[in-house]
């Protein structure tokens, strides 16, 4: 739950994300290019967060990407795909 978070946190996927499933999220614009995907074990950081009811999202750095890259994850996509690592 997206509630409990703090950034620097770490996230993974629950299961395999692809690059079609971001295209179809909520926040689709404001997510880099996963390349291949995101395996369930991926190191995301949490960088940022917002907890209004309603509109929540967490922003996490997707790993081993120089410059940083990131995705924004809208809390039902949180909960659907991804766990406190």
């Amino acid at each position: 739950m997206i509630i409990n978070l703090q950034a620097g946190q770490s996230i993974t996927p629950t299961r395999f994300i692809n690059p079609t499933m971001v295209t179809h999220w909520k926040y689709a614009a404001e997510c880099a290019s996963i390349g291949g995907g995101l395996m369930p074990g991926a190191d995301l950081k949490i960088s940022e967060i917002c907890k209004i009811p309603g509109a929540m999202w967490v922003r996490a750095q997707i790993p081993g990407r120089i410059p940083a890259a990131f995705l924004k994850i809208a809390g039902e996509e949180y909960a659907n795909n991804f766990r406190v690592l």
